[in-house]
């Protein structure tokens, strides 16, 4: 009896031990994935414990920040305010979120500036969004916008680049055009003046 009795505590002894042994990460990935909040989940695959997609390009604005995937499409990350993270509100995101909005797009480019961001299409479509008090969303006012807006302005043209700044936001096309638009002050705009530009205009 005594004798059973001792391989009943140490079978139980070895089960504890083999608990407290480390996972191959395969295992351990799979357990954090089963047991964690949909926010640990996200986090795990912004650090690569799941497969992310690989990055084409990578912005960093004031206080946010945009990555392109090779497969067109675009995630946001950070300070939220203003809509520049581009989901439709002004919620912080601290993990890498899907911007819905341009689904279906196939986004190649972006560009983080201080209070807006600038994405660009395999079309040649330029969508900008957050801040628009500069005038630098280039669609003829000075609102923000909440989620990625087409500027319409430059309909018609093959968008191959943007650059946001902090007020005012450059693009350029396939037949080598350059456009401006958002504040002129200190002659960033390139048009001879300081006036602001609501709407792209070609330099």
């Amino acid at each position: 009896m005594q004798q059973d009795d001792r391989l009943v505590e140490e079978k139980a002894e070895q089960e504890e031990r083999e608990k407290r042994a480390p996972l191959p990460i395969e295992e351990e990935v799979r357990k954090l994935y089963i047991n964690c909040p949909f926010k640990q989940k996200e986090a795990a695959k912004a650090l690569g414990m799941y497969d992310v997609k690989p990055p084409l390009s990578v912005a960093a604005g004031g206080s946010m920040t945009a990555v392109c995937t090779a497969e067109g499409e675009l995630f946001t990350f950070g300070e939220g305010e203003d809509g520049r993270l581009g989901h439709g509100g002004e919620q912080h995101e601290l993990v890498p979120r899907l911007v819905e909005a341009l689904t279906g797009k196939t986004v190649i480019g972006v560009s983080a500036g201080a209070i807006h961001t600038a994405a660009w299409t395999e079309e040649g479509e330029l969508f900008t969004f957050g801040d628009g008090t500069g005038r630098n969303l280039g669609h003829g006012g000075a609102q923000e916008e909440l989620v990625p807006r087409l500027v319409e302005a430059l309909a018609g043209k093959k968008v191959v680049g943007a650059a946001a700044g902090r007020d005012h936001t450059a693009a350029w096309t396939e037949a080598e055009e350059l456009f401006t638009f958002g504040e002129g002050n200190d002659g960033k705009l390139g048009h001879g003046g300081t006036q602001d530009e609501l709407v792209p205009r070609l330099v």
